[in-house]
Formats: structure tokens, sequence, C-alpha cells
């Protein structure tokens, strides 16, 4: 092999060694199989295993409104760089709809919690959307029904997508907090019994307003989530619609050097839809470049490569 031939084929060897032979795997992870998730509360695996989080319907008014919640089994590291995909499907309307924009509800959440019941931890259903109530996590809600009680939940439509935290103390799908309320009423009583008065600061880092696309128009969408430490940055079907400041891990108690449960929750009353998940992935960050001395190392090694095979 000539000299000239040689150079660009060494230029993308010493490339491909720097991320390959001298250190980790260019990505890690991957799809995470729906039939590995553990399901709390109404989800079920259906044909073509799907997740059904909740359907469109409600057998027992007078029970807690319809919650179901799918999580990873064991933690994931989420203190640095990573992106989480899933396809959701909402549609197939029953009961009461909100004349603002004719959808069911109450909508599908994304979670990234450490909440002490780990993959069965479950909140309040309805407006909670099956993830009210749990500790020590951060939602990403896709909100299909707006509230408009009084002064209430703040909803700016009802097809909207907006990110939520109270850090380590639980959350809640509200916009506000008064005086320490959910509601700026003080005569209507928390969505969390025992929990009145304990909301003392905005749980939303962000919210989007209505989307032209309705979240739930029975087709499949997607929705990916880019985090690095410092922002958290949120795509529908490929277009960026929201950015927040977010550092998971001082926003979070997490454990194992960063772990949290991944996973997903809805809820539902009154305004029902069947909301699934279809499918699922999570991939970790791209690892530090090489140091000096191994790009040097990984270069000495080409070259040597190279020499032999032109003696060859």
């Amino acid at each position: 092999m000539s000299r000239r031939a040689l150079r660009p084929y060494v230029a993308r060897f010493v490339f491909t060694a720097s991320f390959t032979l001298l250190g980790s795997p260019f990505v890690h992870g991957g799809s995470i199989g729906l039939n590995t998730l553990n399901l709390v509360g109404t989800s079920q695996l259906i044909t073509g295993n799907v997740v059904r989080l909740t359907d469109n319907t409600d057998p027992n008014l007078s029970a807690p409104p319809p919650a179901g919640g799918a999580w990873t089994t064991n933690t994931l590291n989420v203190a640095n760089a990573f992106t989480a995909s899933f396809d959701f499907q909402m549609g197939n309307w029953a009961g009461i709809h909100d004349g603002a924009d004719g959808s069911g509800g109450d909508g599908i959440a994304f979670l990234i919690q450490n909440d002490f019941r780990g993959d069965t931890a479950l909140g309040e259903g309805a407006g909670g959307m099956g993830f009210l109530g749990i500790f020590n996590s951060v939602a990403i809600m896709l909100d299909t029904f707006q509230n408009n009680s009084p002064n209430y939940y703040g909803d700016p439509s009802g097809n909207y997508i907006s990110v939520n935290t109270r850090g380590t103390d639980f959350n809640v799908p509200h916009h506000f907090c008064t005086g320490g309320r959910l509601t700026a009423d003080a005569t209507i009583g928390s969505d969390l019994p025992g929990h009145e008065g304990d909301c003392t600061a905005n749980p939303t880092l962000g919210m989007t307003g209505n989307i032209t696309r309705l979240l739930d128009d029975g087709m499949v969408q997607n929705l990916t989530v880019n985090y690095v430490p410092g922002t958290l940055s949120i795509f529908l079907d490929g277009t960026l619609i929201l950015t927040v400041p977010l550092n998971l891990a001082t926003e979070l108690n997490l454990t194992d050097g960063g772990g949290a449960y991944l996973g997903f929750t809805a809820g539902t009353r009154n305004s029902y839809q069947d909301q699934d998940i279809v499918d699922f992935s999570f991939t970790s960050s791209v690892p530090e470049p090489a140091t000096g001395a191994e790009l040097l190392a990984g270069i000495a090694l080409v070259a040597l490569a190279a020499r032999h095979k032109s003696k060859s």
C-alpha cells in the first residue's frame, strides 16, 4: 500500500480506535421490552405487547378514579446524559368530553422517579394522571383534558405538555400553588388527602400551551426526551417543543450513583380513553473522549498494524 493511500485509511482507523478499541462503546442500551415492565393499578399488557395504562371504561364510579402505571424493574442511571423515547397512542374516547378540544381524559405521564415504593408506585387517577402523590419524581405530562375548576389546576388547554416536579416531595399535575394550597379556593379540598397546605412552590418547570395536533387523535405518536445535566429537551414526532432547566442529580434523591425508575402513569374518570404505550427505549450517554495517553496508544497500535500490513 502506498503512503498516499495509507493516510485516509489511518485517519478513519484512529477515529474508530479512540472510541471503540480504547474506551466504552459509543452508546449503550436500547429497546426496553414492555413485557418486562412492572404493571400496577389498571395497567395491562394487551395484544401486540402494548401496555394499556387505562381503557375507556370505568366500571365502578364509587371507587377511586382509575389509574395505571408501568415501571422498569431496576433503576437506570439518569445522573448523566441520556435519551428516552417512546411511542404512545391515546384515543377511543368515551364519556364526557372537554368542550375545548373534544378529547378524552386525562392523559399519560412519563416519569423519572425514586419513590419509596419503587416499581410499585402509583398516584391518584382522574386529573391526577396516576402520578399525583408519587414522591421524588419528575413527570412529563401529556395532558389531554383541561381541568378548569376555578383557580384549581391552571391547565392552559386540554392538549399540552408540561414538566412538573416538587423535588423529593410528592409530585402534582397542578401548575401553581397559592398559600400552600393546590388551589386558590380555600373551600376546595386537596386532591391528596392528608397533604392540604403542603404545596408551597410552583411545581411546573415549563409547559407548551396548546399543541396543534391532538395528543389523543387515536394515532401512534412519538415522544423523545433528551437529557444532559442541566437541561431537559422534549421532542414530539421529531420536533423540539419544550426545553426546561433541570439537574436530576440535585433535584431528586437518586440511588447507586444516579439511579431512578423510569416508566409511565395515566389516569381517567368521566372523560375516558384508551391510553397506551406502544414501545420504549433508553440510551445512555456518550462516553468521555479518550485521554491524550489513550489516543497516543491507539495511534501506536494503528501504526504497528499498518506497518505489518505493508510488509505482508
